[in-house]
């Protein structure tokens, strides 16, 4: 199934790049863009194998970068290629320190990236795309450039679940651009173009609320004497009580921006029309082919809007939008039409709520089978995070076991995003036995519920998913028939000494400071206490993952072997934390629905 994503259209709005999956890794194609649509596409050359992630097109439209994980690994690579079709090549934008480098934006004719050492080390650097040299406008520990702007640049800081912003000028000051608050996360934000000695940023963040809004800031940038920046006024541009603003884009003429809502997991896209100050004239509601968004492009002057829809029915497809005189229509209305048809193919899971133990609303996805297996199995699939969300979108492997009569339920128990900030810290370190119990909860609801019984339960994830999976194995050993462990931790003393540093740094937050909190990371691993884990496993690891290395798996089914379990394992060739090829995921999906076989949940499979 062909999927398309990550759009960037130019500025002038007269071409378009994005990233197509239809075999192999995902790659990254250039194509024109007219007034009947995408015109005839043409692949982009790398010079490294793996999935791209991300391109970004220049504000002359003369170049576009992009951004490639190497097999899979996080030592992400970034280069820049011509948008003419008879310029050859693609130049590689990193030196022999850089461990990972990362694309952020555009600042005028120069690119704005990231790069992080070896040793967590990040700088934040201006590249000129013609000569490859740059100029370094920030370094500093465990940090992440997000905006530049005329040699301003924003940096993230501090630990995962409590970032802030710096604004930081081009003479090497610095100033937060917010005050302290424990638990706060300021994490995006825009430098708008700069005016008579101030500047506009725009943030999204949830300081001094529950749900994330967009801030507008300014600043007084004191040029003239020298004296360091003051922030001298803060204020609201939009907020919503009931939703967290996902994604937001503006126009380089400040004219029009975008904002990607998410309400209970849904994407909600919202035009604005700006004034004076970027005052909000014109709300409007635009309605989307699919169930989730992301991935949002303007054009400089706001006429055409770019981004990326999906559903459970729908595969990741881009949609290009054309915004004048008050209308808001698809380019392509023909091509939109496909995609509203193709949407509402087959069935649409349903968003329930339930209580945890504690009284807590928790809520989850469930797809319910058009044929149930006589058995009625349930498999039981926990997001990644631990604060990512279980959305509406499309996910080949959970649709095969649907199509097989496996009823699919993805919870979001505490930790998940999308239902506010203390909900989102409610699982940090302590607060993991919580959310252990939290998945057993969602296995006595589904029960209670009468929708499977309990020898037809499977619990599984990717990453933090797996891992819990594995938790749960331990903590409730009869909650669950069979647990499937994609990617995930299974001792914190060995993922600390193998993962990349600046992830094991942002660990340290969510799980516990291995210093400080090592009697609680001992209880959370599973790997010490897989003779207490009662059902059968399936273990699933990509060879090249640099996030969490396959030696995670590999000796959690040594331990499992030594306490009498027999686990199997699957080592997925060719890719690393995140399974991207399509064949790889319909090797993933063959090899569930025989493990679910192998329980005794659906009959015995013709393979």
């Amino acid at each position: 199934m062909r999927h398309s994503s990550a759009p960037s259209i130019a500025p002038n709005g007269t071409a378009i790049a994005y990233i197509v999956r239809d075999g192999g890794y995902p790659y990254v194609v250039q194509a024109q863009l007219t007034d009947s649509g995408v015109e005839e596409e043409r692949p982009v050359q790398l010079p490294v194998e793996g999935p791209a992630l991300r391109v970004l097109h220049s504000p002359d439209a003369q170049w576009i970068a992009c951004e490639v994980s190497p097999k899979g690994s996080e030592k992400l690579e970034t280069f820049t290629v011509s948008t003419d079709p008879a310029v050859p090549g693609a130049t590689a934008l990193r030196t022999t320190f850089d461990a990972k480098t990362t694309l952020v934006e555009w600042d005028g004719q120069n690119l704005a990236m990231d790069a992080v050492a070896s040793d967590g080390m990040a700088e934040a650097r201006l590249v000129n795309p013609n000569s490859s040299r740059y100029q370094v406008m920030d370094r500093r520990l465990d940090s992440l450039l997000v905006a530049s702007e005329a040699g301003y640049c924003l940096m993230r800081v501090g630990p995962r679940g409590n970032r802030e912003l710096l604004l930081v000028t081009p003479s090497g000051r610095w100033i937060p651009l917010l005050p302290p608050e424990p638990g706060a996360a300021t994490e995006v934000g825009r430098i708008l173009p700069i005016v008579d000695d101030h500047l506009v940023v725009l943030v999204v963040t949830d300081h001094g609320g529950d749900r994330k809004r967009i801030m507008r800031l300014v600043v007084e940038l004191n040029s003239a004497t020298g004296a360091y920046p003051v922030r001298t006024e803060c204020e609201e541009l939009i907020s919503s009580p009931e939703a967290d603003v996902d994604e937001f884009v503006i126009s380089e003429d400040l004219s029009t921006a975008a904002v990607l809502w998410n309400q209970g997991g849904v994407s909600q896209l919202e035009l604005l029309s700006l004034g004076e100050n970027q005052r909000v004239q014109v709300r409007r509601a635009i309605e989307l082919p699919g169930m989730v968004a992301a991935h949002l492009s303007i054009t400089d002057d706001g006429s055409l809007l770019a981004l990326t829809v999906e559903g459970p029915n729908l595969p990741p497809t881009v949609e290009v939008l054309r915004i004048e005189a008050g209308r808001v229509e698809p380019v392509d209305a023909a091509r939109s039409e496909r995609l509203e048809e193709r949407s509402r193919l087959g069935a649409v899971p349903e968003l329930v709520r339930y209580t945890a133990r504690d009284g807590l609303e928790l809520s989850g996805w469930l797809y319910l089978p058009p044929k149930p297996a006589p058995k009625r199995p349930v498999y039981v699939h926990l997001h990644g995070g631990p604060e990512g969300q279980s959305r509406p979108s499309n996910h080949d492997v959970l649709t095969a076991l649907v199509d097989a009569g496996i009823t699919v339920f993805t919870p979001n128990i505490r930790g998940s995003k999308g239902n506010g900030r203390s909900f989102s810290h409610a699982d940090d370190r302590y607060g993991r036995f919580a959310a252990v119990d939290d998945v057993a909860d969602s296995v006595h609801f589904l029960l209670d519920a009468d929708l499977t019984s309990p020898d037809q339960v499977v619990v599984g994830g990717r990453s933090y998913g797996g891992f819990l999976a594995a938790l749960v194995g331990v903590r409730h050993p009869h909650v669950c028939t069979g647990i499937i462990d994609a990617c995930g931790m299974t001792s914190f003393e060995t993922y600390f000494e193998s993962t990349e540093p600046w992830l094991a740094s942002a660990a340290s937050p969510k799980y516990g400071y291995p210093m400080h909190d090592a009697e609680l990371l001992m209880e959370i691993s599973p790997l010490y206490r897989a003779d207490q884990i009662k059902a059968k496993m399936l273990l699933i690891h990509g060879e090249n993952d640099t996030n969490v290395p396959v030696q995670e798996s590999l000796q959690f089914r040594e331990a499992l072997v030594a306490s009498g379990n027999e686990p199997e394992l699957l080592i997925v060739p060719g890719e690393g934390h995140q399974f991207v090829k399509p064949e790889s995921r319909e090797l993933i999906a063959e090899t569930m629905l025989n493990f679910f076989a192998r329980l005794g949940c659906i009959p015995e499979r013709d393979n």
